[in-house]
């Protein structure tokens, strides 16, 4: 006996060591695990529980960069971009190297309108994959967000040095040169201009217009030979442009060349009449003949030229008219031949300055100016074209980023009265551009006190601060000047921008408490600014002064009674304050006025969800029904929602009803693997055990639990066989050689497919020295839909046994966890003496643990009798190993498996205590084994005791 007892405690202690050690190696991969369920609640649009995932994996594994980064992306996916910028920053300190970090910085940064910041990250992605067509591209609209139309220009040309075939790069740059050449002929900055509309041409050279434009600059510029080579170009390309045609027949009308018009004219009329081209054609006649008069002054004198180099007028003549009529080659010619004998003549040096500035040839424009600058430095007028002429150097360097030779051009020509102002805001602006950030704040400095009354300069200033990082100081600043100008609508914007500027840094610095001071001194300068009542709610929420923040929007709705968002904050605060109910009655209003918009639907499903899971723990399933209902109605794709409400009802044993839920839910979610999952426990709940293993085999496991995957399959398999063979055996040995015996059967069982209804066939037999006995048994067990149900019993034998016996007993579950009998055996023993017992049980199931009560209550017609049983089960694993306990107290046996006994120990006061452990070798075959001891008091000052050992095997097929 202790020998068995010693194997049964071995086997236990066994158990409890390797489930400890398969606690500590799920403990060891779970920040793995919590990772790979926030991805999947990720990619379905879950981040909420994603978010939630996160955090409990970083509670195992704080330094788990993969579950830190992620936790940023979900921070920013719910809209809390302060919190995920935080962690994002983190996880690049301690990780620089991480990509993914990055990009969600970008996407954040540009919803909160932190262009610059975006910019640096998009920048430092470029020196990873400098060709990628993306950040090129998110770095040109960044810096259209920023209104900086310069740097976009030079990265949408960098794109397209990049990527010169793409169709869609080529399109983003063409836009920007159109802009651009558009802007500078605005400014009457014609030369750079008709550059920009050249390289319009060699991108797109099908559109008439930029032929048109591109003519018209030079025709502005009186550069009548490049309009029209240009002219000629654009009716190469596109012969059927009459726009085209009608502009080169004018600039040859211009240059008095009829004769080229006019043929022009007659070969378009050979090819078809029409009214408006002979008209022209009528007209250049009759300019041809009146021109043609007289013989061309210009030839003359060039004439006259030719034949004596020393004719001053002629000269004069033949220089003027060549500048006049743009034949600037000849000009050009002609000028350098005067200036080889007066090299320093500054009529001569002055004529070849504008035959250059017609050419544009920016390079001689500057040797000139610098040669006419040096000789003559007083000369008022050459001294203004060398001003004029260093300060639109000094722009076009600026505007192509050479800030360094900008810079030294704006401070030349800051000495001047007249570009002073202009320069020293260009001069102002490199510094600012270049970091250098004292110089640019001594320059503004210097203009605020030579300007005073500028107010555009104190904005600079301003601005500047805030790019330093300065934020108190530029806000105390622009509140300064509010206060002394109240009545200045530029100061009070001044204001506005410099609080926000400077409550976004107080609130990357998490300084709640001077957030909601600068916001609060915000509403009251301008009661109308709605952002400044979010910044003051913001804080308040961050602080956790919920009371203050909802007392402070619920005044500001009443101000902006329409306000969608400010309604949303307040549904955010009722939420974060545990009032699920009002946030989302809220949330539901919304709705109904924007049934449209996707993000409050959202919420509200969140809101829901929230709701329903603090309904769940205050176990009002009831309303938790109802919500989880609103949330497939909403969402009909909601995975969660749909899990939880078949939940509900596979509690309530609604199994038809979590079917139903779980089916809607697959048909807008085909193949989902936790509902595939959930759809296997309901058919195991309904018995089905053949459907819930082909759905538990369509269920994807984790990757990390492969193992519960297959066991809980070969699980299912086992649930799913209909027939099982039982084999045991009971010894029984006494203190008196004259009541050992033992018992062997064999059971035969059969479920019914729907496994409503089991059939037991049961052959006892025992062996003794008088002969055999034997006792043949059939037991019916049957389940009522709504899991009550009954065990009915009967057998005869031959000798030993009772020679008839019965038995019924019907269970009802109750409240969830509870069941209890009510019962009667019957049973005719060898002595004919009829035996009737009657029994009242209860039962409880915790987690893993079963409890048991019973009361017998027993008469032969003579006596009244009766027995006191409780016993329990340990549960170890899937609900198959167990070990087992029992004791009991009576003066009858309690025990049906001792019934041959009935009449040997009827009458006698016993105590029982017995322990038992059953183990599954696989999904088939189990094992068991069973020690009581029994006491019985066969008098006054007598005891006999019993120990019995109950061996079984059983198997499915």
């Amino acid at each position: 006996m202790n020998k068995h007892l010693y194997n049964i405690l071995k086997v236990v202690i066994i158990c409890c060591i390797t489930l400890i050690q398969a606690g500590i190696l799920l403990a060891q991969d779970s920040s793995d695990e919590f990772y790979t369920l926030a991805r999947a609640a990720g990619e379905r649009g879950k981040y909420t529980q994603a978010l939630e995932y996160c955090e409990r994996g970083l509670k195992k594994s704080p330094l788990d960069m993969d579950l830190q980064e992620y936790l940023g992306k979900c921070y920013m996916e719910v809209g809390q971009l302060d919190k995920a910028r935080i962690i994002l920053l983190d996880v690049l300190k301690k990780s620089p190297k991480r990509v993914d970090a990055r990009h969600y910085l970008i996407n954040i940064e540009t919803q909160t309108k932190r262009y610059y910041s975006a910019v640096c990250y998009v920048n430092e992605l470029l020196e990873i994959t400098p060709y990628s067509k993306t950040l090129w591209l998110k770095k040109i609209n960044l810096y259209n967000l920023m209104d900086n139309k310069i740097e976009a220009n030079r990265s949408a040309k960098r794109l397209y040095q990049i990527f010169p075939n793409d169709n869609d790069v080529k399109s983003i740059y063409n836009q920007y040169l159109r802009e651009d050449a558009l802007k500078l002929t605005r400014e009457r900055d014609l030369f750079r201009a008709s550059n920009q509309y050249e390289k319009i041409i060699e991108l797109e050279s099908n559109d008439p217009d930029i032929y048109l434009n591109l003519i018209n600059t030079y025709l502005k510029l009186g550069n009548y030979v490049e309009a029209l080579t240009i002219a000629d170009i654009g009716l190469q390309k596109l012969p059927n442009s009459n726009a085209l045609f009608d502009k080169k027949i004018g600039i040859l009308e211009e240059q008095n060349e009829y004769q080229k018009a006019i043929d022009l004219l007659q070969a378009k009329l050979r090819k078809g009449e029409s009214p408006q081209y002979r008209r022209a054609l009528n007209y250049l006649t009759i300019r041809a003949a009146e021109y043609y008069k007289n013989t061309d002054p210009y030839v003359l004198y060039g004439k006259v030229y030719a034949q004596n180099p020393g004719n001053q007028d002629a000269y004069n003549f033949l220089v003027n008219t060549a500048i006049t009529r743009g034949y600037t080659q000849d000009a050009e010619e002609l000028l350098k031949k005067g200036l080889k004998s007066n090299p320093n003549s500054k009529i001569l040096l002055t004529k070849l300055l504008t035959v250059y500035e017609i050419q544009k040839d920016w390079e001689k424009i500057g040797n000139i100016v610098n040669k006419l600058y040096t000789l003559y430095p007083n000369d008022t007028d050459i001294k203004e074209s060398y001003y004029a002429w260093s300060y639109q150097k000094a722009k076009l360097d600026f505007s192509e980023q050479n800030y360094k030779e900008a810079l030294w051009g704006f401070l030349k020509v800051s000495q001047s009265p007249e570009y002073k102002r202009y320069a020293n805001q260009y001069i102002f602006n490199i510094h600012a551009q270049r970091g250098n950030y004292d110089d640019a704040l001594n320059t503004i400095n210097g203009m605020i006190k030579a300007y005073p009354q500028e107010s555009q300069y104190v904005l600079n200033k301003v601005d500047l601060l805030m790019n330093m990082g300065e934020n108190e100081e530029a806000y105390n600043l622009a509140k300064s000047y509010q206060k002394e100008y109240p009545n200045s609508p530029e100061y009070a914007q001044m204001t506005k921008d410099a609080a926000v500027g400077f409550i976004k840094y107080l609130n990357n610095n998490q300084d709640f408490a001077r957030v909601k001071v600068v916001a609060d001194e915000l509403i009251t300068s301008d009661p109308n600014n709605i952002q400044a009542y979010n910044y003051a709610v913001g804080a308040r929420v961050a602080m956790k002064n919920y009371d203050e923040a909802l007392d402070l929007l619920q005044k500001t709705i009443v101000l902006y009674p329409s306000s969608k968002d400010l309604k949303l904050k307040l549904a955010g605060i009722y939420a974060e304050t545990d009032k699920h109910e009002q946030a989302a009655g809220l949330l539901k209003d919304l709705r109904v006025k924007y049934p449209y918009n996707d993000t409050l639907k959202n919420s509200l499903v969140e809101e829901l969800m929230l709701y329903a899971k603090s309904t769940d723990e205050k176990k009002e399933f009831d309303k938790s029904k109802q919500l989880y209902g609103e949330v497939i109605s909403l969402e009909k794709k909601s995975q969660d929602a749909a899990i939880k409400l078949s939940n509900i009802y596979l509690d309530e044993n609604k199994v038809d009803s979590a079917m139903l839920v779980v089916d809607n839910s697959l048909n807008n979610n085909p193949d989902y693997p936790d509902l595939l999952f959930q759809k296997s426990v309901v058919y195991e709940k309904m018995g089905d055990y053949k459907q819930a293993k082909e759905y538990q085999a369509r269920f994807v496991a984790p990757l990390n639990k492969p193992k519960q995957h297959l066991e809980r399959l070969d699980e299912l398999e086992g649930k799913s066989l209909d027939n099982q063979v039982n084999i045991s055996y009971l010894r029984a040995h006494t203190d008196s050689a004259l009541f050992n015996t033992s018992v062997a059967s064999l059971e035969y069982l059969k479920a019914t497919k729907n496994k409503m209804n089991t059939y037991v066939a049961r052959v006892n037999y025992a062996a003794r020295s008088n002969g055999v006995g034997l006792q043949g048994e059939v037991d019916w067990y049957h389940s009522f839909k709504n899991k009550s149900n009954f065990l009915a019993n009967v057998g005869v034998s031959n000798q030993f046994f009772p020679s008839f016996k019965a038995a019924f007993s019907f269970y009802q579950p109750f409240a969830k966890a509870w069941q209890a009998e009510i019962g009667a055996r019957y049973a005719r023993l060898p002595n004919k003496d009829n035996f009737i017992t009657g029994i009242v049980g209860l039962e409880r199931q915790f987690n893993n643990v079963w409890l048991n009560g019973k009361l017998h209550v027993m008469s032969d017609g003579n006596k009244m009798y009766n027995n006191i049983l409780a016993q329990s089960r340990f549960y170890m694993k899937n609900e198959k190993n167990y070990i087992m306990t029992m004791a009991s107290v009576g003066n009858a046996p309690e025990d049906p498996r001792l019934d041959f006994q009935v009449n040997t120990f009827l009458s006698y006061v016993n105590t029982m205590v017995g322990a038992g452990y059953f183990h599954y070798i696989n999904n088939k075959t189990s094992i068991g084994a069973i020690g009581n001891w029994y006491n019985y008091k066969t008098s006054p000052n007598s005891y006999l005791n019993q120990y019995n050992i109950y061996l079984t095997v059983r198997t499915k097929f």
